[in-house]
């Protein structure tokens, strides 16, 4: 930690949630916030010295050029700030399964409104054209969608998390998780790709020892996965991509509660690297990769999954996913 001023510049708008989140990690540090309009003038202030650091959302930065493999001239992320929960909410007294019947529901997403008809096929699901909120974003979005659901006009409505946590009301929701675990519905809502993520950009040669106690090397991980694979996809919008790290004894544990087969050559593997969990003071574990997509209908899942130690050949692992999922949509087609 440093005594030293750091300028910082964040957005005015809501960044998938990362304007909160800096301000609350970066509470002991001794920081300036300056606000801009966009993440354009962000950069260019950074370019200019005028600012130290650019904080901003993992999609802004992939937007701006930031991947797994590229950045902008002069420029990189410094710090990953650990990834917040990318999953989505349901805002509504009911859970999914207690909707009633032919409930009207809202959902900005396509990708989601797809999930919602392979778990709920008689769901009313309603896009803001439906709702004639086209071009109506953020806090608006949010108070037009709770004053519907207050007059009876939607039984709920599907929104991002981080935006339920800047602007949503106080009120009952609802998890749509990633993990399927024994329940015999299968209900699984992978989400859209690079949200959660918070990363500080500066200039190249800046000293990231600065901020080394909260560089997070899963978050790392997880944006240079799920930035490849969507940049490789062509930025898919009906393409749910998770990238998560988890300990392998979940991972057993999961993949039994699902009644998946695990092959030999996967089960010796895991079978030895939970020794190695055993005696080790600090849990191993693995990446897990998984995409998903669906037909119109949501009557069809496409879906592939990856788990690996952060010590494989990770190139050589993505670029077999990308073979695979690239089959699969031959098969689709």
């Amino acid at each position: 930690m440093t005594d030293e001023k750091l300028r910082v510049g964040i957005c005015e708008q809501f960044d998938d949630g990362a304007q909160p989140h800096f301000k609350r990690l970066l509470e002991g540090y001794n920081i300036e916030y300056l606000e801009y309009k966009n993440t354009l003038e962000i950069i260019k202030s950074l370019l200019d010295g005028e600012i130290d650091l650019a904080g901003i959302s993992g999609l802004s930065a992939f937007d701006l050029g930031f991947s797994a493999e590229s950045s902008v001239s002069g420029l990189e992320i410094s710090t990953f700030l650990p990834r917040r929960d990318p999953t989505l909410v349901i805002v509504g007294k009911n859970n999914l399964d207690h909707l009633p019947r032919r409930g009207k529901i809202f959902a900005k997403s396509e990708l989601i409104r797809r999930q919602l008809r392979r778990f709920r096929r008689d769901l009313n699901l309603l896009s803001k054209t439906d709702l004639k909120l086209d071009g109506i974003e953020h806090e608006n979005l949010i108070e037009k969608l709770g004053d519907l659901y207050d007059n009876n006009d939607l039984d709920g409505y599907v929104i991002e998390r981080s935006l339920w946590n800047v602007f949503g009301k106080e009120g009952r929701r609802h998890t749509l998780g990633m993990q399927i675990g024994n329940d015999t519905s299968r209900q699984r809502f992978i989400p859209p790709p690079l949200r959660g993520f918070s990363l500080l950009i500066s200039r190249v040669g800046f000293p990231h020892s600065i901020l080394k106690e909260i560089n997070d090397e899963q978050s790392m991980i997880s944006f240079r996965v799920e930035s490849k694979l969507f940049l490789e996809l062509g930025k898919d919008d009906l393409l749910g991509i998770n990238a998560s790290i988890r300990r392998i004894s979940t991972i057993s544990k999961s993949l039994l509660d699902e009644g998946g087969i695990i092959s030999d050559i996967l089960e010796e593997k895991i079978s030895n690297i939970d020794k190695l969990d055993d005696n080790s003071e600090k849990p191993v574990q693995m990446v897990e990769v998984i995409l998903e997509t669906l037909d119109k209908k949501g009557q069809i899942t496409y879906s592939l999954e990856k788990k690996y130690v952060p010590s494989d050949d990770e190139y050589r692992i993505l670029k077999i996913c990308l073979d695979e999922w690239n089959s699969i949509n031959e098969l689709k087609n």
